[in-house]
């Protein structure tokens, strides 16, 4: 049956680790298809939204017809997206993509710069984990889809660098699960108008990035809270991630001094949420 299918006029290659909603939506939109009829054509028979990344509705004939369709083989295509290898392997790769789960992939769109470098100008969703939401050759924000230029911030990038060595240097997804928990807790001190220092630093970042000209300028949107705390985010997430301090009942007294705040400024929220630092 693949026989009778022939390589699309338009065949793009996937982007590394672009989600497959994003992929065929691409494919579509060049070839100008309809994204059901794309669909059909490869088996699934279901429409995708760009950050859709499940295989639920594939069966192993699809990839075939996939590489059929696109002129990529089927090894390139699983490499660029992984999740298709439980396509072709039902159950072979559930224990990983379950772990990949735990580590919370964000889907987000690639840097639009990266992209029209590469030739490529429309959107691109890619699923990533949490330590990738800054594009270093052009200093981009990549979480949400303003992309905010953060030559004004460097304590941005700077951070960033500094969580891809945890990243490096701990064990995943533990280090997932120690990120989510201190995004948590400074978000809530966010929206909780404390410690007064910090929200100093918040407001001074959310003044340095673009307005967002359709939200509320008193209630920023999640994006723009994780971009404006992730400095602290990060130090937390070191914090919570290191056997020394885990244990130690002056984690407090440890929180502000990597924030640089006083003690008695810092809410002692640390471990309220049940927020105990995992093996890492």
């Amino acid at each position: 049956m693949n026989s009778r299918l022939r390589t699309l006029p338009v065949a793009l290659a996937p982007v590394h680790h672009e989600t497959i909603g994003s992929y065929l939506n691409r494919l579509a939109d060049a070839n100008h298809l309809s994204i059901g009829h794309l669909s059909f054509l490869i088996g699934p028979n279901r429409r995708h939204r760009r950050d859709d990344n499940r295989v639920g509705y594939w069966t192993p004939a699809a990839l075939p017809r996939l590489a059929a369709l696109t002129g990529q083989s089927v090894p390139t295509l699983i490499q660029a997206m992984p999740v298709l290898a439980e396509v072709r392997e039902p159950g072979q790769h559930r224990q990983q993509l379950a772990i990949e789960e735990l580590a919370e992939p964000r889907q987000r769109p690639a840097c639009r710069l990266c992209m029209a470098r590469h030739g490529i100008h429309g959107l691109v969703v890619r699923s990533t984990p949490h330590h990738q939401g800054v594009c270093h050759r052009h200093h981009r924000w990549l979480l949400g889809g303003d992309q905010h230029h953060l030559d004004a911030l460097p304590e941005i990038l700077h951070a960033d660098l500094r969580h891809r060595r945890l990243v490096r240097c701990s064990t995943a997804p533990f280090i997932a699960l120690d990120y989510q928990c201190a995004r948590t807790i400074t978000a809530n001190w966010f929206r909780s108008s404390e410690p007064l220092a910090l929200q100093q630093r918040w407001t001074r970042r959310l003044d340095a990035i673009a307005e967002d000209a359709y939200g509320d300028p008193h209630r920023p949107t999640e994006d723009r809270i994780e971009l404006a705390t992730y400095p602290e985010t990060v130090a937390l997430t070191g914090l919570f991630a290191s056997p020394h301090w885990r244990e130690r009942k002056d984690l407090h007294a440890e929180a502000a001094r990597r924030l640089a705040v006083d003690a008695q400024d810092l809410p002692a929220d640390l471990t309220s949420h049940g927020l105990v630092a995992s093996d890492s």
